[in-house]
């Protein structure tokens, strides 16, 4: 027992370090980037030009450096630049939460568009979609705790980054420090998920979403790749739908609802624990992006009902098979 325990560790130790060898060639580039942009002095110029789309969210306009950052790179990118602004910038709870909630929605638009046109939606479609519901979410959060002055006190971050305006030595190790710690929430989060795997929680999931995924649009023959999606993230669930489209097994219609879904609303568990590690406010980050992208979803079905079958395949186009 304990052999098979020590050997289960050395192997989700060995993805743990595939996975983050692979986040941190996208991340360390985009920091150096950006700390050379702040060495330069066009922090201030860029953070001005996305200021005014920021503030409708209720963000300084700095923030809208980590939603880029997060958009352009991946998650680990937006939020190692969001930590090291929570103390520069005095963000509260509600600010972290709202930037949070947006880069959940909103994060690694070159890949993620790449697998979803792969499967045949069109990025001409999927990039605006992405940038405008990530975006009005951050409005509706900010607006919410605006009007409701709730969670403005100082949020509870487990992990820290080098902060905007540090000295090279000090960024440098701040940026080695949250790399570590990153590596160890991977580790624990991979873990969690192979146990859940194990314990066929996915069956039990695509049980309790099928009700929820038929007025989105998504049929029985998408829902089990929704909830992979769902939960593990839109490079598995976007993987098995590229193979299912090219069989023909899914209508376009569904395939763009559930890749749309996935887009938006995807990897629930991986991505809750960490912008939570910032302080996120958990019922925003996992039920709030659920039931917003719901309602997203429950609004796209509307319009897509009234689209021809030809207008449809003008925004999914599935791949033929090859057999």
């Amino acid at each position: 027992m304990l052999k098979l325990a020590i050997q289960w560790f050395w192997v989700l130790l060995r993805r743990t370090a595939g996975v983050c060898l692979d986040l941190f060639k996208v991340m360390i580039p985009a920091l150096i980037a950006v700390k050379i942009l702040e060495v330069a002095g066009i922090f201030g110029p860029i953070a001005d030009a996305i200021s005014p789309v920021m503030r409708l969210a209720g963000l300084p306009g700095e923030a809208g450096l980590a939603w880029v950052t997060g958009m352009l790179s991946n998650m680990y990118g937006g939020l190692t630049l969001t930590a090291g602004m929570i103390h520069p910038l005095h963000l509260n709870t509600a600010q972290v939460t709202t930037l949070g909630c947006m880069l959940l929605v909103s994060h690694s638009l070159p890949v993620e568009i790449t697998v979803a046109a792969r499967a045949g939606v069109k990025p001409w479609f999927l990039i605006p979609f992405r940038l405008i519901t990530g975006l009005i979410f951050g409005i509706i959060l900010g607006q919410i705790f605006k009007a409701t002055g709730t969670l403005q006190d100082t949020p509870s971050v487990i992990w820290s980054a080098a902060e905007q305006g540090a000295g090279i030595l000090e960024w440098v190790i701040g940026t080695l420090r949250s790399m570590a710690t990153i590596f160890v929430v991977i580790l624990v989060v991979l873990g969690f998920m192979d146990i859940l795997d194990k314990l066929g929680i996915m069956t039990l999931l695509k049980n309790i979403f099928r009700p929820v995924f038929t007025p989105m649009g998504i049929g029985d023959e998408a829902s089990t790749i929704t909830v992979i999606g769902l939960v593990l993230g839109i490079s598995y669930g976007g993987g098995m739908i590229i193979r299912e489209a090219g069989r023909g097994t899914i209508p376009p219609r569904q395939i763009l609802a559930s890749v749309s879904f996935m887009s938006i609303c995807h990897a629930v568990i991986e991505d809750t624990f960490l912008v939570g590690s910032l302080g996120v406010w958990a019922v925003a980050a996992l039920p709030g992006r659920i039931l917003y992208s719901w309602v997203v979803m429950y609004l796209l079905l509307l319009v897509s009902r009234r689209l021809s079958d030809k207008r449809i395949m003008s925004l999914c186009d599935p791949p033929k098979s090859s057999v």
